[in-house]
């Protein structure tokens, strides 16, 4: 008996960032079991992050939207069907509710933009109504368990499963290595990485207010606009990099980390700065605190420039690690094994049914 697992995500990214892998490791945990799985994202240009999926064993299938992904669903017959981020659950559910597919949805990040959750009637119909049919709400952290529960998520139905990365991959450079990464961008002097596809999210306008504090530095910055550029630029070199398939070297290259979101679910560069041996200056946020252990990192309260500037120079004093051994964990493989368990009572209705 053969079990089909369908993920759908909104995914129109050109980089694989820390979800990709993720995938990946599930497609090829799901055929060492004889199953099958399938990957329906938005279309986009073919990017290395589509050969890798097909090459871990995944069926991937791009589409222009939601309709079109239920419509493929539909046709491919999915015994589970596996929704992340917010964007298409309710759509899929709808879409989805007379088959005899298991729906799960996965919340990988806040909602709140600023202050606490607030159940408008719009969340109680998402995770009342439409939400009846799910059988899983699957949450990257307990910080965004709460969250969803309090929008109207039933707190009996929501499981935690955490981001995980490969820390064999994202491990401490060599000294030799750490040079040649500061030297491929071209960087002298202290250097500060941030991460800010979404500029007031991730809270570029409160790094930027911290910089004056902080004397000659430079910000290397991934995915950010022009705009962000621009003020992150008055006080500080910015060293841009628009879109990049291995953040490794990158983490390499930095002597701290500047995360002063206003708002997280599991972050993936947290971890991934934790293992290669980053300093991290992180807004004081229940995920970001979730994340943080075993990492070297200084919280400053949300939104708060002068703290944030603090921490930074607490961070930048730190020696940065290098030639240490990994630490032997896949946890990817933890993550996939771990998903792959919410999957066991439909198998076992299915070996029923066969019977």
């Amino acid at each position: 008996m053969t079990v089909r697992i369908l993920h759908a995500a909104p995914f129109a990214t050109p980089s694989p960032g820390g979800f990709i892998p993720l995938i990946e490791q599930l497609a090829r945990s799901v055929r060492a079991r004889g199953d099958e799985l399938a990957f329906v994202t938005l279309r986009i240009a073919e990017v290395p992050w589509h050969r890798a999926l097909r090459d871990a064993g995944a069926t991937l299938h791009l589409v222009d939207d939601v309709r079109g992904a239920i419509a493929f669903a539909r046709r491919w017959r999915a015994d589970v069907t596996h929704v992340h981020f917010y964007a298409w659950e309710p759509a899929f559910t709808v879409g989805m509710w007379t088959t005899r597919t298991t729906l799960f949805w996965h919340a990988h990040s806040t909602t709140l933009r600023a202050g606490r959750a607030r159940r408008t009637l719009r969340d109680t119909i998402k995770y009342r109504a439409i939400g009846s049919r799910v059988e899983r709400f699957v949450a990257v952290a307990d910080a965004i368990a709460a969250e969803i529960a309090a929008l109207g998520a039933p707190r009996e139905r929501i499981v935690v499963v955490p981001n995980e990365i490969d820390a064999l991959r994202f491990r401490p450079p060599s000294g030799a290595e750490r040079k040649r990464a500061r030297a491929a961008l071209n960087l002298d002097g202290p250097v500060i990485l941030f991460f800010g596809r979404d500029p007031y999210l991730k809270g570029a306008d409160v790094l930027a207010a911290a910089l004056p504090e902080l004397g000659p530095v430079t910000v290397l910055t991934v995915a950010t606009d022009e705009p962000t550029r621009a003020a992150l630029g008055e006080h500080a070199h910015v060293v841009a990099v628009e879109r990049v398939d291995d953040v490794v070297p990158l983490l390499w290259a930095a002597d701290a980390i500047a995360i002063p979101s206003r708002g997280e679910g599991m972050s993936f560069v947290q971890r991934e700065a934790r293992f290669t041996g980053l300093p991290a200056a992180a807004s004081d946020l229940p995920a970001l605190r979730e994340g943080a252990a075993g990492a070297t990192t200084a919280f400053f309260p949300v939104g708060d420039a002068a703290q944030l500037a603090r921490a930074l120079r607490a961070t930048l004093a730190v020696l940065r690690a290098v030639d240490a051994p990994p630490v032997a964990d896949n946890g990817l493989e933890r993550w996939a094994d771990r998903i792959l368990a919410l999957y066991e009572p439909t198998r076992a209705r299915l070996r029923t049914a066969v019977r």
